[in-house]
């Protein structure tokens, strides 16, 4: 319960340092503190309702094919597919849109990236992976995971994602958890792809380390933002309502991080899958240059990356 007030304390109005001129948002200590802390931070209200408008009009037009895909990809739910499920009752996600026209204006929001830019410390910010998340109802969990167990690159606290509710987001459409603190309590662990899963939702082997009790259910009104360490343990639960949970994501890296061998590593496994899908795409290409190619610098001039 100390918990669940702790979050609801946190999650507050940003502060605008010049409503006219600037969209610059300005974190407190105490919400510097909080973060590196717990792993996480909610800021409420962060993205308006118009850029949350266009964001979810382009993903339906995408979705009933006005608008092509150019190189994104669609990540439709098993399940719903074998129901005969079709556009966006379908669609759990759209991946890899930080260079579609529309979608990039979420990735490279000056008030999304003031914030990240204070969070790894650096002004020079590459976008790595995004994703609009549809997340139809019928849509299977997804199991409890760290972000960094996809990322060769290091070091961990110089990468955060950025996680915003397009919907209203609660328990019964399957909201994020997070495991507070995890990200200090473990180093990076051994995933597999659970039975329940989708392709490629690796999930933390031994879920004990998820565990119930420590869950923080983040319920999100649309604009709100989450913000967490790629260490951080969390997940998301079932869609089970009758609505939508649309969200968009984008993790971002410092331009400082640099590439790691993931060869002998707990990483390895996700490695050969992600190349084993890259060959079926007819790129052939190893675990990093698959980063190389997708990294997008969005801020600074210059990067490792």
């Amino acid at each position: 319960m100390e918990l669940l007030k702790s979050v609801k304390y946190q999650t507050i109005h940003p502060k605008n340092v010049n409503a006219e001129t600037s969209p610059s948002h300005i974190l407190s200590k105490e919400q510097l503190n909080f973060y590196q802390e717990n792993g996480f931070l909610v800021i409420n209200g962060l993205i308006d309702f118009g850029s949350l408008y266009n964001l979810k009009k382009r993903f339906i037009h995408i979705a009933k094919g006005i608008v092509d895909k150019g190189q994104m990809t669609v990540v439709r739910e098993p399940a719903l597919v074998e129901k005969g499920a079709t556009g966006e009752d379908v669609i759990n996600k759209l991946q890899d849109i930080h260079y579609d026209d529309v979608f990039s204006t979420y990735v490279e929001d000056p008030r999304i990236l003031d914030v990240v830019s204070q969070l790894i410390g650096s002004d020079s910010i590459v976008a790595t992976h995004s994703m609009l998340i549809n997340k139809p109802p019928g849509t299977g969990r997804h199991p409890p995971h760290q972000d960094l167990y996809y990322f060769p690159f290091r070091p961990a606290d110089m990468i955060v994602a950025a996680w915003t509710a397009i919907d209203h987001v609660n328990k019964e459409n399957g909201c994020l958890y997070v495991i507070p603190k995890s990200h200090r309590k473990h180093g990076l662990v051994a995933h597999s792809m659970p039975s329940d899963s989708n392709k490629l939702y690796h999930g933390i082997m031994e879920e004990s380390l998820a565990p119930e009790a420590e869950r923080v259910q983040l319920a999100m009104s649309p604009g709100d933002t989450a913000l967490f360490h790629p260490l951080l343990v969390h997940g998301s639960g079932p869609n089970v309502s009758t609505n939508y949970r649309k969200a968009i994501t984008c993790h971002y890296a410092s331009g400082q991080c640099h590439y790691v061998s993931v060869q002998g590593t707990v990483q390895e496994p996700v490695a050969k899958e992600i190349e084993a899908e890259a060959r079926r795409r007819n790129f052939h290409i190893d675990f990093v240059d698959t980063w190389r190619y997708k990294n997008k610098l969005v801020r600074g001039v210059k990067s490792n990356l």
